[in-house]
């Protein structure tokens, strides 16, 4: 149970643990009473007769138009219908709950003037795991109407809401199940729940925790190829730490020392490995960066206030704040940053198929000529890494216009955790495919690895088999994408 009592109580790990976990919240009454406040203030305001974006005017293109005072409530609860107009994939579940999560975390900063009652019906509907069914993709508003429309009109019971098998049941039956009368949105909060970017908060919430498993992943198989080619300790020395001023170069080279210390050199093939080798520390720290950059955005993202219009210092400001362009570029950006890791996997994966490099049989082949050996596996990661190419174009870039001509400017967040979840899985398919490259030549050197890669040697040793003769591999790449999915396996 995970208590509430302001804003910056709800830092990303709290979302992960709410949104993935599955922790229960609870409101603190004195921010509840903030909440009451604020709104008092801002419906004081309304009283002045000010026109106001989406509260009693239209929106878009249509912002000039007047919502009369009798409309004003229906008018709030026809913004979450009239928008919705995404088909599936849905987000995962988690992601859903994420966002969820981060739209609260914007009320309860008070700027959006919402009720403590919607707070408290966001909070009860996370814990009691009512999960909106939002659009994955096809998402061109400025900001994020389209998916908070499908996330919030769940809320008057309309819509669909995701089943625990994956399935979906009508958000009417959802309430109905767990005795809840649909909400009924009061003066600001239809056009409160379509504002901000807590989608954008989630997507980066969810490329960041797959991005730390994968540079984790990937600075192991990089030390374990280093061992399996037999490549100069060189490059991976701490002390080359000392000449950077960068503390995460530091970071990355303590680690592939520790990982590395104990590898033996039977013969020195080189003085030099190939660049591919040599470069491993550059790359992952470049991962590192990328990854600990869309950590702070996202971080920074979450602690503001991102309503429009905001509710501050006794007026309404209507503003850009749901244009979260950090938060897809950095998607953008940390898609990039792993599509480079897996080109450097994939050129390892071939030298250590050439025995000018390794020093093992050409294609790690137990009869070569009778046996064609694992060069197999590595034209797989080249059709791989074309389409990881292809994904690495920024899908952040390329703005339009909609509203006729009011709204003219995207950041198209979905799209860019669309391709980045792709990339992921095609890394995912190259690192198995070099995976099972090391564990053939391991076994053909005969040489123990050392401590820091034992356990991962052993893993190997379980699951594939040293390839004697021909054999059909692609049953062995799965079970190691298996294993990568699922690293406690």
């Amino acid at each position: 149970m995970i208590t509430i009592r302001a804003m910056s109580d709800v830092t990303t790990a709290v979302v992960e643990q709410v949104a993935w976990q599955h922790e229960r919240i609870v409101l603190d009454p004195e921010l509840l009473a903030l909440v009451q406040s604020r709104r008092a203030e801002m419906l004081a305001a309304l009283l002045s007769g000010e026109r106001v974006y989406g509260v009693n005017t239209g929106t878009g293109y249509l912002a000039g138009a007047d919502v009369g005072e009798a409309d004003l409530l229906h008018h709030q609860r026809n913004l979450l219908l009239g928008r919705a107009v995404g088909s599936p994939p849905w987000l995962s579940s988690e992601v859903a709950r994420a966002v969820l999560v981060a739209r609260l975390t914007g009320f309860i900063s008070g700027h959006a003037g919402v009720t403590p009652e919607l707070c408290l019906f966001l909070a009860d509907r996370l814990n009691d795991d009512f999960v909106p069914a939002i659009p994955r993709h096809s998402v061109g508003s400025s900001g994020e109407v389209l998916p908070l429309a499908h996330a919030f009109q769940t809320f008057i019971g309309a819509g669909h809401v995701l089943a625990p098998d994956g399935s979906t049941v009508t958000a009417e039956q959802a309430l109905a199940q767990r005795n809840v009368a649909p909400y009924e949105p009061q003066a600001k909060e239809g056009i409160a729940l379509l504002a901000g970017a807590p989608a954008a908060i989630a997507l980066a919430l969810a490329g960041r925790r797959d991005g730390h498993r994968l540079s984790e992943t990937a600075q192991l198989i990089a030390a374990a190829a280093i061992d399996a080619l037999q490549a100069p300790l060189d490059p991976y020395h701490p002390a080359l730490g000392e000449l950077t001023d960068d503390p995460l170069m530091t970071v990355v080279l303590d680690r592939l020392a520790l990982l590395l210390q104990g590898s033996s050199r039977a013969t020195a093939l080189s003085i030099q490995a190939p660049v591919s080798y040599r470069v491993i520390p550059q790359v992952l720290v470049h991962l590192v960066r990328a990854l600990s950059r869309l950590e702070a955005d996202t971080a920074r993202a979450l602690a503001s206030a991102d309503d429009s219009p905001v509710f501050t210092h006794g007026r309404f400001l209507s503003n850009g704040s749901f244009h979260a362009v950090e938060l897809a570029a950095g998607l953008d950006s940390l898609g990039l940053a792993l599509v480079r890791v897996a080109e450097l996997s994939g050129q390892r994966t071939h030298r250590l198929l050439d025995h000018r490099f390794s020093g093992l049989p050409d294609q790690l082949a137990g009869a070569p000529g009778h046996s064609c050996g694992l060069v197999v596996v590595q034209k797989r990661v080249l059709g791989c890494l074309n389409e990881l190419r292809r994904l690495g174009t920024p899908a952040s870039i390329g703005i339009g216009d909609t509203s006729l001509g009011q709204e003219d400017a995207m950041t198209f967040s979905f799209e860019s955790a669309a391709a980045y979840q792709r990339i992921t899985a095609l890394v995912v398919e190259v690192f198995a495919c070099e995976l099972l490259v090391i564990r053939q030549a391991w076994a053909l050197r005969g040489l123990t690895p050392p401590p820091g890669l034992r356990p991962l040697a052993a893993r190997l040793a379980k699951l594939v088999e040293p390839v004697v003769q021909d054999r059909p591999l692609g049953p062995d790449v799965d079970r190691l994408i298996a294993l990568l999915g699922d690293p406690s396996g």
